[in-house]
């Protein structure tokens, strides 16, 4: 692949509806006489109401041949024939061996959206391969409402690069020791989102995340309905790497009085989160 073309790659892993690098890739596809360039624009094609209405038709007969192995048509998200999300069912070791294979398959190479759909009964020692399975062309993942978001902390920890945007773990029974691989993971510093609430980490799990360099870059975070107490809010407040955030959710019972009187008399979260919590420290 030329340099031109992996760079249009790099541009639809970001956003899958940049218009402009789909007509370019197309072209290029059709320059090589690859039979992808001609998925493109296939819509545009039918000239009658008839032919229209055989589109989807069509579509759903080619998807199922073009949807990346171990995941069904119905689980991507698909542009211009191309699946660019991706909801994987995990039931256990085989399919976290499975993952390896999706990621690594042709069919996934403008995979930048994943969700992991654990089943209740995914048993959580097996599934260590998941840190097998390439997932650094990634730029959102989610692994929500499960009891596997150590195993997912883990498998990010095991990355060599990382290109995450969005990282989605809430409700997924992350613990001190979870966040503590999270905080640890130098892949992650390009994380712009990090969804935590609903977990069972405390103060101390939040103070290693909250002293990581590596998520200078965080816009949002999320930490409601965890046990963080002062502890935790004390740990945000001194943090010298969260000034980026636009936003920060927190619910004050769960911190406690001097942990509200912690955030407002921060002097590195940014000003007008301090302001905010200012103004409910004498409530």
């Amino acid at each position: 692949m030329t340099g031109s073309a992996a760079a249009l790659e790099e541009r639809l892993l970001d956003d899958p509806d940049d218009a402009g690098a789909w007509a370019a890739y197309a072209a290029w596809l059709r320059a090589q006489g690859d039979p992808r360039g001609d998925w493109f624009g296939f819509e545009a094609l039918a000239a009658t109401a008839e032919e229209r209405a055989l589109v989807p038709g069509w579509l759903a007969r080619e998807q199922v041949h073009r949807a990346p192995p171990g995941a069904s048509a119905r689980d991507c998200e698909w542009r211009h024939g191309f699946a660019v999300g991706v909801r994987f069912h995990v039931g256990g070791r085989r399919d976290a061996r499975g993952l390896r294979e999706l990621m690594a398959d042709w069919r996934a190479q403008l995979v930048s959206r994943l969700e992991l759909a654990f089943a209740d009964e995914a048993p959580a020692r097996g599934l260590a391969a998941l840190g097998q399975a390439d997932l650094g062309r990634l730029r959102t993942l989610r692994a929500r409402y499960s009891a596997r978001g150590n195993q997912v902390a883990r498998a990010l920890a095991g990355q060599r690069a990382s290109k995450l945007r969005v990282l989605d773990l809430r409700h997924s029974g992350l613990s001190d020791e979870g966040v503590a691989l999270l905080a640890g993971c130098e892949g992650l510093g390009g994380v712009r989102a990090l969804y935590l609430q609903g977990n069972r980490f405390t103060g101390r799990g939040l103070a290693a995340l909250a002293g990581a360099p590596l998520f200078a870059g965080l816009e949002v975070l999320d930490l409601r309905y965890n046990p963080l107490g002062p502890a935790g809010a004390a740990a945000l407040a001194e943090s010298p790497g969260l000034g980026g955030l636009t936003t920060l959710h927190l619910h004050a019972a769960e911190l406690g009085a001097e942990g509200v009187r912690a955030l407002a008399s921060s002097t590195r979260l940014p000003r007008d989160l301090v302001r905010f919590w200012r103004a409910r420290e004498g409530r």
